[in-house]
């Protein structure tokens, strides 16, 4: 039998046959059209030709004999010069005879020639007669015999043209013959080409297409699949190894089935077992596994969430939503706590993200097969952390007393109504003084740092005129800013929005930039203060001209207790952080533009009224 390869040479070499033969028909006919119409051209059109040739001389030997009959006796140099040119028409017109001689093609042309020749001699003789003997040049035998010459020539000329038109009348049947015999080959070209392309390529295609659906349903793990299809070539030794591969992994599929149920039914084991919660989603974030705890606390049941896709269920609960944020966000970004209530004590969870990954894939997204999440419970974590920042406003409470009691016996001491201090004396004092500043600098700082902690923050949200702002900050800063005679200029905007914000808050804010950027200008510096109008909000920048902060220091300044590697924030480390969480429980944004060695603009807005 036939391979594939062999079938598909046999169905392009019948294409190949088919055109061959069309070819061959066409190019049979085109010859014999061709020769049909050289015979017409070959043996007729010379004569006609010759024909017109001769009656031309004839005519000029006419007038020519005219025209010597009507000449004076006297002039005998223009007789001379005619009878001349009679000569050579003469002479032409035997020339074409001749040639007329050699063309004879038609039945009966023979004899119309040999008369033409006979009566020319006789008319060639009677001139010359007439030329010696000077007599009459247009005598009754002359005319005569030139009219026969006329005649003659009129019945070659016309059984030539009966010749031609019979001859293109065979043409003419010869052209409906091909093109009768052209249709009829083309009819059957046709027939066998369609035949073939609607055949052959389904007898290819045919057991492709059952093996590609075939296929698709064994990739559905649907194994009990099998070709019918026979055929001794390729296609044929396809089909029995594919349905060899089918019924192998339905054994297989058999075989390991109770195994991978008992994997299964482990899996679920030590899921349900765990504390903490677990939600199992697959590549489509669809939830294919919840354990207890995870249901409870996203109080829904397994029948209600099992095979729904996670993100629907953002608008159930806080929860949910915070939950869908995480999934939908960048991993690295750090994500909220969440607070469950029950009925003994609030719960506190950390939502954490695990990628199922193909080993082979494990470097990009394309290898995802699933996603684990895991609600991690941190509230023993949560509790001390909340004593501890107890802890931290209690402590700074109570050191507030000392320190405002230390602070006014400086200024007891510092009054020279109660003695002269000397020199030692008094620079002891102002030491003290500047330490007492830091201290309770740091006191105030962490009791705002405790409350920013405790999600207690105060606020008095009022419409406020932004200038009002502006004024309250740089009227406290006026005598340090004269400490170091730094040129403030200020770019404000006329007439500004009102803005919704909390005024003591607010003035804080920005008191603490501009307290940060006075520390890091030079003596005699520059520090530009701008408000501009940005959208829904109102934009607040400070630019220093000072050091600069780094880029990788920028991406951490605005976190708790964090300080530059080279000591330019001399603080606490906790202004920065409790501005950002004073700007942002208003609803605005804060952030910081700076190059190193270029100095440093802060931004922060809020939003308007």
């Amino acid at each position: 039998m036939l391979n594939l390869k062999s079938k598909i040479n046999a169905g392009l070499a019948v294409l190949i046959l088919v055109i061959v033969v069309i070819a061959a028909a066409g190019i049979f006919n085109l010859k014999v059209l061709s020769e049909d119409s050289s015979a017409i051209i070959q043996d007729n059109y010379h004569t006609i030709d010759y024909s017109f040739l001769m009656l031309a001389e004839l005519e000029s030997i006419n007038n020519k004999l005219i025209n010597l009959s009507e000449l004076n006796v006297d002039d005998s140099t223009a007789a001379e010069n005619l009878i001349a040119d009679i000569s050579k028409h003469i002479e032409s017109f035997n020339k074409v005879l001749q040639l007329q001689e050699n063309n004879i093609t038609e039945t009966g042309e023979a004899e119309l020639v040999n008369s033409l020749a006979e009566n020319f001699r006789l008319v060639q003789n009677n001139i010359q007669t007439a030329v010696k003997n000077d007599s009459v040049y247009l005598s009754p035998t002359i005319v005569n015999s030139l009219s026969a010459l006329r005649n003659t020539l009129h019945e070659i000329y016309k059984l030539n043209m009966q010749s031609i038109i019979q001859k293109n009348k065979i043409a003419e049947e010869t052209s409906s013959s091909a093109i009768t015999y052209m249709l009829v080959i083309s009819s059957f070209s046709l027939v066998v080409v369609l035949f073939y392309l609607f055949r052959f390529p389904n007898y290819i295609a045919a057991p492709i297409r059952e093996l590609t659906d075939k296929i698709r349903a064994v990739s559905s793990k649907r194994y009990d699949q099998k070709i019918t299809i026979k055929s001794s070539d390729e296609i044929g030794a396809l089909t029995e190894s594919f349905n060899q591969m089918a019924e192998r992994l339905k054994e297989y599929e058999e075989q390991h089935l109770d195994q991978l149920l008992l994997e299964k039914k482990r899996i679920e084991g030590l899921v349900y077992g765990l504390n903490d919660g677990v939600i199992l989603l697959d590549e489509n974030k669809n939830i294919i596994l919840i354990n207890t705890t995870a249901q409870q606390i996203i109080s829904l049941h397994t029948s209600e969430i099992i095979n729904k896709n996670i993100l629907s269920l953002s608008e159930h609960s806080k929860i949910t939503e915070i939950i869908c944020s995480v999934i939908s966000s960048d991993k690295n970004e750090k994500s909220e706590t969440l607070e469950v209530y029950d009925d003994k004590s609030n719960q506190y969870y950390n939502v954490d993200t695990i990628e199922i990954k193909d080993e082979n894939k494990v470097e990009t997204s394309i290898g995802i097969k699933g996603l684990v999440i895991i609600l991690r419970n941190v509230t023993p974590f949560k509790e001390r952390d909340i004593a501890k920042t107890n802890m931290l406003a209690t402590v700074s409470h109570e050191l507030k007393t000392p320190i405002s009691s230390i602070n006014l016996s400086l200024k007891l001491l510092s009054d020279t109504r109660l003695g002269k201090l000397n020199d030692e004396q008094k620079n002891l004092v102002e030491s003290i003084t500047l330490q007492n500043k830091k201290l309770l600098r740091v006191v105030n700082d962490v009791l705002d740092f405790a409350q920013v902690e405790t999600g207690k923050i105060n606020l008095v949200i009022e419409t406020i005129d932004p200038a009002q702002v502006i004024d309250l900050a740089t009227s406290a800063l006026m005598m340090l800013l004269s400490e170091k005679e730094i040129d403030l200029n200020l770019d404000i905007m006329d007439n500004p929005p009102l803005i919704k914000a909390d005024l003591e808050k607010s003035v804080w804010i920005l008191v603490n930039i501009l307290n940060n950027a006075i520390r890091y200008s030079s003596l005699q510096g520059k520090i530009i203060l701008s408000m501009k109008a940005d959208g829904d909000y109102i934009k607040f920048s400070v630019l220093d001209y000072g050091p600069g902060i780094s880029t990788a220091d920028q991406e951490i300044i605005f976190r708790k207790f964090i300080k530059d590697k080279v000591g330019y924030f001399k603080g606490s480390g906790l202004g920065l952080a409790i501005a950002k969480e004073f700007v942002e429980s208003q609803g605005g944004k804060i952030w910081v533009d700076s190059l190193k060695d270029s100095g440093s603009q802060f931004h922060f807005t809020l939003p308007i009224a």
